[in-house]
């Protein structure tokens, strides 16, 4: 029988080791959330088309599915502190790049060569996660050790807000003053974070640590979405993910055009991730009978049939009830999937099975958006919302097909 546990924040919060790589990754995903929209937003504002803008948007987020589980994997290796200011450099150079390109007049093809580089952002959550999960099973913290869904929910209640604060001041900065501002101002706040998290020395692995993972994971040839079968499925699961998220965005935005309220998307995306705050506070208090395998299998069912019904969308008011009521339903499988992820893969592997899963909603964030445009652009705004359904029916199908590979997968 579930029992709700208000006491599970606290466990958290008392950990005041964790303050510093947390405000540090806080401050990297407020960035992190918004290359994709900033750099269309950067790009169009400076007289780009929204064709070449997308382009440029989809080469980072293709890049990003390529590089970023690369650059994770060298951090499971060599450890937080020998690899990310490197990467973060990098991957900064990049944006700096397409910065540049739009304020100094540059050739338009350098923005491509600019999205390359910035795939090699470290990612953010990933990073926290490791570190919440290294406190949590070496119990380096005593009898205070909190529960690691516990942790989970606390860093899947920091995205939504990042989520909702990062893109929106993005978008307000570059329109109220440059097409570089929201830019330039996320760089500058994303190697502030690093340098946050850079500075959290007592949460990281110890060297005698790093030296002993570092071994086991070269000792794998294989990356880990191949190793580990459970890493693969929730890749698969993230991509779906993201193609009903990118899918569903680019219809609401459409409909609500269609309609002549186009302010409508906005305010239900706002109103969807304050709704997935809640949720991630209180499921973060919850202790759920049965497995962990099995809440996954569940919860990624339950947001695939949510969203299905989406096809029922005919009105205003359906469809802020219908995307509201469905947005409950992320959190739970959010939270759920990094605890089987942890679960899975063995702890030096860890950073970079979880840049498998941003890297599967990276990919869906660019399938859903472009398909999505294309079947409106055929048909009618609504199409994008049974396409919608389309992408989720195909999750609640791989969650019970996958079954079998979840209950061996977590069997370690």
């Amino acid at each position: 029988m579930s029992r709700l546990d208000p006491r599970a924040y606290k466990a958290v919060l008392a950990v005041k080791r964790a303050y510093r790589f947390d405000i540090g990754t806080f401050l990297m995903r407020l960035f992190q959330y918004t290359t994709t929209i900033g750099t269309i937003t950067m790009l169009t504002l400076a007289g780009a088309s929204a064709f070449e803008a997308t382009t440029v948007s989809s080469v980072l987020a293709g890049a990003t599915f390529a590089v970023a589980p690369q650059v994770s994997r060298q951090i499971d290796r060599r450890g937080q502190d020998a690899v990310v200011p490197f990467a973060t450099v990098v991957g900064l150079s990049g944006f700096v790049l397409m910065a540049c390109v739009v304020q100094l007049g540059l050739p338009f093809w350098l923005n491509y060569a600019g999205a390359l580089l910035g795939s090699f952002l470290p990612s953010a959550p990933a990073l926290a996660r490791a570190r919440w999960a290294f406190l949590v099973e070496t119990r380096c913290l005593g009898e205070s050790t909190p529960m690691l869904k516990s942790t989970y929910a606390f860093e899947g209640i920091l995205e939504d807000i990042a989520f909702m604060v990062g893109p929106a001041a993005s978008i307000a900065i570059a329109a109220a003053t440059v097409p570089i501002g929201g830019m330039a101002v996320g760089v500058v706040v994303y190697a502030l974070g690093a340098v946050v998290l850079m500075s959290s020395k007592d949460t990281a692995p110890d060297k005698a640590y790093i030296a002993e993972r570092s071994e086991r994971v070269n000792s794998g040839k294989r990356s880990a979405l191949l190793a580990y079968p459970m890493v693969f499925v929730l890749f698969v699961v993230m991509v779906l993910v993201g193609c009903i998220y990118g899918a569903f965005d680019t219809s609401a935005i459409s409909y609500s055009e269609s309609i002549g309220v186009p302010v409508l998307a906005s305010a239900v995306f706002a109103i969807e991730s304050v709704f997935s705050v809640v949720m991630s506070t209180l499921f973060g208090m919850v202790r759920l009978p049965g497995s962990i395998g099995r809440q996954f299998v569940v919860f990624t069912a339950l947001f695939g049939l949510m969203y299905s019904l989406l096809a029922f969308v005919g009105s205003p008011m359906s469809f802020v009830a219908i995307a509201c009521i469905a947005g409950l339903s992320y959190a739970p499988l959010l939270i759920t999937a990094n605890v089987v992820c942890e679960s899975a893969v063995p702890e030096e592997n860890l950073t970079e099975a979880m840049s498998w899963m941003n890297s599967g909603v990276s990919v869906g964030m660019v399938v859903g958006p472009v398909s999505a445009g294309a079947l409106i652009d055929a048909m009618a705004p609504l199409a994008g919302f049974d396409l919608c359904t389309a992408f989720s029916l195909a999750l609640v199908a791989v969650a019970f097909l996958t079954i079998p590979i979840v209950r061996k997968g977590l069997h370690r």
